[in-house]
């Protein structure tokens, strides 16, 4: 990753971190759970990932345009875990 994307992304961090340090609402729920005489952390992760920009010639179709078998062969065993907790069933299920 070159500097000037680094850079990018350590703003990103910061105003995400910024922008929850400010949160009214995160904050008055934190003091709730202080009031409760326990002690609270917050402890956030993000994962930030990149996919470079293809050509438009080289672009995918629409999911519109994409049949929805192709689609659910895409689905990760952890994406088919989570639906599934949802009471979302595949055929093949």
């Amino acid at each position: 990753m070159d500097e000037y994307l680094q850079k990018l992304v350590r703003e990103l961090g910061e105003a995400i971190n910024d922008s929850i340090n400010n949160s009214d609402s995160v904050n008055t729920a934190l003091e709730r759970i202080r009031e409760t005489g326990n002690e609270v952390f917050l402890v956030l992760e993000a994962t930030i990932a990149f996919k470079e920009k293809l050509a438009e010639a080289d672009e995918t179709p629409p999911l519109a345009d994409v049949p929805i078998e192709e689609r659910l062969n895409d689905l990760s065993h952890e994406d088919r875990q989570f639906l599934r907790s949802l009471k979302i069933k595949f055929d093949n299920d």
